[in-house]
């Protein structure tokens, strides 16, 4: 599914696909570096440190997994590829659990 929504990782093309909170989905940052993320259909989830930085960086991004993944990259000077197959898989795992979708 999310082969669908990557974008070309070259900078001077034009990133056309998003993924966003689903519908109706909330998240608190809590003080412990996890992050509760609610939705009134299916309860609440914790994401762990790693989990709420990719939902910062990809709301921050608006949407952009590359994007996001690139400033998490830079952020935790560490490999781009790495950064982007992790946030590949947690935005399949949250797309699947009904927290995340493609924008319109």
């Amino acid at each position: 599914m999310l082969e669908a929504l990557e974008a070309d990782s070259n900078a001077n093309e034009e990133y056309d696909m998003r993924i966003v909170a689903a519908d109706g989905v909330t998240g608190t940052a809590l003080a412990d570096g996890r992050m509760k993320v609610r939705t009134a259909e299916r309860g609440e989830f914790r994401c762990s440190p790693v989990g709420s930085a990719m939902w910062v960086a990809l709301r921050v991004n608006d949407g952009f997994l590359e994007l996001a993944a690139s400033s998490l990259a830079d952020a935790w000077q560490t490999d781009e590829g790495k950064v982007r197959t992790a946030m590949n898989a947690w935005a399949e795992r949250l797309m699947d659990a009904g927290l995340l979708k493609a924008a319109a």
